[in-house]
């Protein structure tokens, strides 16, 4: 019996649709080389994580850089509706767990907010949740890294999204100040199967603190952003949890539809 070979993803953020040679260097070198261990003759495939995606062969190989032929280029498109995160700031080490897996799973926008009870109030490290981001694309072989965006506070970024455009969106806040019990009510798939449309174009799933919102977040997001609060069952999860899944329910509803 035979095993097929491992087709291994390298980022290239420059990549461009008119290209017949990549070299790597620096960082995306040495995972290639010293990591990966990849020699002359193996057929990659390489993406820009904007929806570029090539597939090569590596032409040569040295500790220096390695040089790919690029025999063929698509460019794909995003499906739609589009899936935005909007994520109290959490702990950094809980922030990098959420932003891995949310890429990974084809998240599509990740907005961090600083809410009022968040845990840390440092900045975030925008360059480094773009690299964690970039990396999920090697697991998922997605062509498409999450866009990660941050605000001060929840109502600025309220501000900016509507502001910025009049999208057809859906926009679903997992509130889990209470447990239910018995019969969970508003779970966050009847939500989806009452009010999903064809022509949605934006999905936003609303995930707080773990401490929690503020009575005054709690006023804006039940008075102007959302009604739609969703239950993920009878068990308070950690931030990590929820979002996987919350996303779990909302990937499965679209791959339906």
């Amino acid at each position: 019996m035979s095993i097929q070979k491992q087709t291994w993803t390298l980022i290239q953020t420059d990549l461009s649709k008119d290209q017949n040679e990549v070299i790597l260097k620096d960082d995306e070198h040495h995972y290639a080389f010293h990591v990966l261990r990849l020699s002359s003759g193996e057929e990659v495939e390489i993406t820009n994580c904007k929806g570029l995606k090539a597939v090569g062969c590596i032409d040569s190989a040295n500790k220096k850089s390695i040089s790919i032929k690029i025999d063929k280029i698509s460019e794909l498109k995003k499906s739609s509706p589009e899936i935005h995160l909007w994520l109290a700031y959490p702990k950094p080490a809980t922030l990098e767990e959420v932003v891995s897996s949310a890429s990974e799973l084809g998240v599509d926008h990740i907005h961090i907010f600083k809410a009022d009870k968040s845990a840390v109030k440092s900045p975030i490290k925008i360059e480094k949740m773009e690299r964690i981001s970039q990396e999920s694309v090697r697991i998922s072989k997605s062509a498409f890294a999450a866009k990660i965006s941050c605000y001060n506070n929840l109502n600025e970024l309220f501000q900016k999204i509507i502001d910025l455009n009049n999208k057809n969106r859906l926009i679903l806040f997992c509130d889990e100040s209470h447990i239910y019990e018995g019969k969970i009510r508003n779970s966050i798939y009847s939500v989806l199967r009452e009010q999903f449309k064809n022509d949605l174009e934006e999905i936003c799933l609303l995930i707080g603190p773990e401490a929690s919102f503020s009575d005054k977040e709690r006023l804006l997001i039940h008075e102007t952003i959302t009604k739609n609060s969703v239950s993920l069952g009878n068990n308070i999860l950690r931030v990590p949890n929820a979002v996987l899944s919350a996303l779990g329910s909302i990937i499965n509803f679209k791959n339906d539809h």
